[in-house]
């Protein structure tokens, strides 16, 4: 396989991971009276159980090709999602229902206007950790 086709699939699964967290923030911001409850972060938590062993896939493979520049990046991404799903957890064993602040609502639109954009860049993973970083800011 060459350097284009390795580049290719790592494209692809960062745009997968991409959609799908887009798709988890535009459900979170969607949720009436800015009320996330349980079942919510239930999805929240299934989502995030999804993208983790892609993202550990991902890591495996940069470690494989020896891209240690892109090993570092995933590294922080597994280590991300691993918080964010820790976050999500925890919130619903305290089972309590988490309030979304406008300055939240904003950032949440924010980062749905900005995920178009990162699709076309190679700085995908970097925007794959700032969503993760945000939602579990969410839930703490």
């Amino acid at each position: 396989m060459s350097d284009a086709d390795n580049s290719n699939i790592e494209i692809t699964d960062s745009h997968e991971i991409l959609e799908k967290l887009q798709e988890i923030v535009s459900q979170l911001k969607a949720i009436p009276s800015n009320q996330i409850d349980v079942p919510h972060l239930n999805n929240t938590e299934d989502e995030l159980q999804n993208i983790l062993p892609q993202l550990q896939f991902a890591l495996f493979n940069a470690q494989d090709e020896k891209n240690w520049e892109q090993v570092n990046k995933l590294r922080d991404a597994v280590h991300e999602c691993k918080d964010t799903l820790n976050s999500v957890r925890a919130a619903i064993i305290r089972a309590t229902i988490i309030g979304i602040k406008p300055a939240n609502l904003a950032e949440m639109q924010k980062i749905l206007q900005e995920i178009k954009s990162t699709a076309k860049t190679k700085s995908q993973i970097d925007y794959i950790i700032y969503v993760l970083r945000f939602m579990r800011k969410l839930f703490l």
